[in-house]
């Protein structure tokens, strides 16, 4: 069977159980794919927008609620994040990181792999993270 990946929808159906009917269907499918020992990528993107939706108007839920939830999630055995390590690492460091997520996300990612952020966010310097702000390079 070729590889499946998760969309945050089905990310969201698990963490906020509603609509009732969608959450039933997407466990159900997720414990099915788990006995047959199929795992479920999960891309730092889609993270990133249930990120987003869950703290957004309809769930209202606060960052450390919504980082909580999403790394439970991810202990799951049937899910195989993508970049994992980096992954885990931006969610613990979210709560605390007076960013949003995509930019902790960057920052965890450029540390864990030694890469600079080039970025006119100095928000990002702030974080204290080395930016290359393209203006100033030159």
């Amino acid at each position: 069977m070729a590889a499946m990946i998760t969309d945050a929808d089905v990310l969201l159906r698990l963490i906020t159980r509603a609509p009732e009917p969608l959450f039933l269907a997407a466990r159900d499918f997720l414990l099915k794919a788990e006995k047959k020992g199929q795992r479920v990528q999960v891309h730092p993107l889609h993270v990133a927008e249930a990120v987003y939706m869950l703290e957004g108007r309809v769930y209202g839920l606060n960052r450390n609620v919504a980082a909580r939830e999403l790394l439970t999630l991810l202990e799951a055995r049937v899910f195989e994040p993508v970049d994992g390590a980096v992954l885990v690492k931006a969610l613990r460091a979210y709560p605390e990181a007076g960013l949003d997520f995509p930019h902790v996300f960057l920052l965890a990612w450029a540390e864990e792999y030694g890469g600079q952020v080039i970025s006119f966010d100095r928000g990002l310097q702030d974080a204290g993270m080395m930016v290359l702000n393209p203006v100033d390079a030159n």
